[in-house]
């Protein structure tokens, strides 16, 4: 429809021409906006997925052949992983080159002050593009390098931290936040779901940027998972779909399926035990005119200069007419959920802002999607009026936690438990309900039990059954009920997600070993600081001793011979020690003073220092004794001194 508008808009212009193709008439719009006879580039040039290593104009030429339809897989299944499958088919001429992207990264939040290894994540998205592939192709090259930075935002809350529980064992993912930084309690979840949907606003205001310098983009739909903590987080914007095919451990075959006993050897029919077991869950919600007609009516009736008198904000259950002029007509109106009466008037004529059911649903009577980027230019049908201010990106974000999934080993039912995660365009799922998909899933896979590739064997299969086959009037058919295939581009990404949750074991270990040396080797560092603390702190106290008190009390003399060790007395002082010791042992220790008295003070203080050492080291020499018998040897001592006064 909107290629039709844009051909009355250039008949109007130059009512002579003949139409342009598509592609023409992109860059005739391009030199439009120009003002002039060039015409503005794409941002990105045309290209497939780059896995996908179609690197030459005859390879992309061929993968768009619209009567073949040709499925393409990756040359290399190593490039995506966990043997990740993706596999894609062009639309059978509704455009002329595919406009679905698909992309993925692996990539590793790094702490700057190296006190956490590093957390790594993994990222893979799906784009449905409309009015062109620029809008598809731009958040291929940019969603997740947008996304990256996003989450670097809030890295320091994002990296694992750990806390020692009452036993003392290792506890990964401690309480969080702590209550000092936040008056609200926010949660990793919260923070990674944050960064999803601030990347899809993000995304959308660059695209809205680059409308200017490049041409337009049109608009897509995205749906991105994100893999990381242990943890699966989807993200969706339009009518792209992820579902989760699980698998319940039954008594059926170990493969799923049984083989045939007819002729042909190589038929397998599906068990129907095994097909009982295998059950899908949503992960994400279209969002369509139809499933968002409450918002959309909502935000009209709020805002009726978006609808510039073109547009009503109710809905009829009778498409009224001129004749019901004055008669009674069931109607709603914004968030209602029932139906009331009211009045026809003229206003009532208008054309509703959703009109339409199902698939046909339409916003404006032009678009099919109400959420995504891009279609910042795009124009209603007939009335000219802007559908961005109803459309929004978004995102509808769910997430699971894999450590909470319990999977009994003996039971090899690990792709069951934990699901095989498909994210497609809605090429697929126009033609497909997520119970068959989840039973195609399975029964593929029990076909290549073991292979590498067997998950590209599912997405190969997925979307051959989609694509159907063509019949002699050139028609797609879908093989097993005859009914029309789908016109779209399809593709298709198989995630294996017990793939991915090994590896996150595999790194909670590493990390949980490194956490362990960085702890022991800390607690080793801090003994040997506390070890040379303490030894400091001993020098420094006998230095104290040795400065503070030159006379050392009897009981400390063994302490004392330490400091006379250590000390070093000069060669110079030593010869007049003894004979200064020589002098105090046959003057009166007043003799002793007035010469002391009569040197500097410096001299003094050296000659107290080495009278101190040597007594030390003679107390160290003789004895202990008792009290009595120290206070008879003084006695006997000043006896002997008054005797020979006394004979003097």
């Amino acid at each position: 429809m909107f290629n039709n508008f844009k051909n009355r808009f250039i008949s109007a212009i130059a009512p002579d021409l003949p139409p342009l193709p598509s592609s023409e008439r992109e860059h005739q719009r391009g030199a439009l906006r120009l003002g002039s006879g060039q015409q503005m580039p794409d941002k990105f040039p045309y290209a497939r997925p780059p896995f996908l290593q179609l690197l030459t104009a005859d390879e992309l030429r061929a993968s768009a052949d619209h009567n073949v339809r040709p499925i393409i897989v990756p040359r290399d299944i190593n490039l995506l992983p966990w043997g990740t499958g993706y596999a894609e088919c062009v639309n059978s001429g509704k455009s002329e080159w595919n406009e679905d992207q698909a992309s993925f990264s692996r990539q590793v939040l790094s702490d700057p002050e190296h006190n956490h290894p590093d957390l790594p994540y993994t990222y893979f998205g799906i784009f449905d593009g409309h009015a062109g592939y620029g809008a598809a192709l731009a958040a291929s090259h940019q969603f997740h390098h947008i996304l990256h930075e996003k989450l670097v935002d809030c890295i320091e809350l994002l990296l694992p931290r750990d806390a020692d529980s009452e036993n003392g064992k290792l506890q990964l993912n401690a309480t969080f936040p702590h209550p000092i930084y936040f008056q609200r309690r926010v949660s990793k979840d919260d923070l990674i779901i944050g960064a999803l949907e601030s990347a899809f606003f993000h995304m959308d205001s660059l695209i809205a940027q680059d409308r200017d310098r490049y041409r337009d983009a049109g608009g897509c739909t995205a749906c991105v998972s994100l893999f990381i903590d242990g943890k699966m987080y989807v993200a969706n914007a339009g009518d792209s779909r992820a579902v989760l095919c699980q698998r319940r451990a039954g008594s059926g075959t170990s493969a799923g399926v049984t083989p045939s006993t007819t002729t042909e050897p190589n038929k397998i029919e599906p068990d129907p035990v095994d097909a009982a077991h295998s059950y899908p869950t949503a992960y994400s919600a279209d969002h369509t005119p139809e499933t968002e007609r409450e918002r959309l009516l909502n935000v009209a009736r709020l805002k009726p200069h978006l609808m510039g008198k073109q547009y009503v904000a109710m809905e009829y259950a009778k498409r009224p007419h001129i004749k019901d002029m004055g008669q009674r007509i069931l109607c709603r109106q914004g968030t209602m959920k029932g139906w009331t009466y009211k009045t026809l008037t003229r206003d009532d004529l208008r054309m509703p802002v959703v009109n339409g059911e199902g698939k046909r649903s339409r916003l404006l009577g032009t678009l099919g999607v109400t959420r995504g980027f891009g279609d910042h230019d795009l124009l209603a049908i007939n009335t000219g009026i802007q559908i961005k201010p109803f459309l929004t990106p978004h995102p509808d974000v769910r997430q699971r936690d894999l450590s909470q999934v319990v999977s009994i080993l003996d039971e090899h039912n690990e792709d069951g438990d934990y699901g095989i995660l498909v994210m497609a365009t809605d090429g697929l799922w126009d033609v497909s309900e997520n119970d068959a998909v989840a039973r195609t899933v399975f029964q593929t896979l029990s076909r290549y039990p073991k292979e590498k590739h067997r998950y590209t064997m599912v997405a190969q299969e997925l979307v051959a059954r989609a694509r159907g086959k063509i019949n002699d009037s050139g028609h797609w058919r879908l093989a097993d009920s005859k009914a029309a295939a789908t016109v779209d581009d399809i593709s298709v990404i198989v995630i294996p997600v017990h793939q991915y949750y090994k590896e996150h074991i595999e790194w909670t270990h590493n990390y949980t070993r490194e956490l362990e040396q960085r702890r022991r080797k800390a607690a080793e560092a801090n003994m040997a600081q506390e070890a040379v603390n303490v030894l400091n702190g001993i020098i420094a106290e006998e230095a104290h001793v040795v400065e503070e008190q030159p006379y050392p009390h009897p009981q400390h003399q063994q302490q004392q011979q330490v400091v006379v060790q250590v000390e070093q007395v000069p060669a110079l002082l030593r010869q007049e020690q003894e004979e200064q010791e020589q002098r105090a042992q046959l003057e009166p220790e007043e003799t002793l003073v007035v010469e002391l008295s009569d040197e500097t003070p410096v001299q003094a203080h050296l000659e107290t220092i080495n009278h101190t050492m040597q007594k030390v080291q003679l107390d160290a020499n003789v004895p202990e004794e008792t009290p009595e018998k120290t206070t008879a040897t003084s006695n006997k001592q000043r006896n002997n001194r008054k005797g020979k006064g006394n004979r003097q």
